[in-house]
């Protein structure tokens, strides 16, 4: 085999392992425009979980003084309905 057959085999072969790195980059650089979108969504997700979590404690909040009225109602009820039955007999 001559130097110049051999060189063009090397060359052959360089050429190759470019064009497979080629590849291997065009795809990492897809992956990571992916792993990018998913970042995105992610980030969503997580400012609509934020705003979920707020909307719950209101309601948490809510519903403590609507049991509290309602103690409140009651006890008032029961109050007024002694007195009633007192004015009554």
């Amino acid at each position: 085999m001559e130097l110049s057959e051999l060189a063009g085999i090397v060359q052959q072969g360089f050429k190759e392992m470019h064009e497979e790195f080629a590849a291997v980059n065009a795809r990492i650089d897809k992956l990571e425009v992916r792993m990018n979108g998913l970042e995105q969504r992610m980030d969503g997700l997580e400012v609509r979980v934020g705003g979920l979590e707020t909307r719950m404690d209101k309601m948490e909040e809510r519903m403590i003084n609507i049991e509290s009225d309602l103690n409140f109602l009651s006890r008032t009820y029961g109050e007024h309905s002694v007195m009633l039955n007192r004015l009554i007999n």
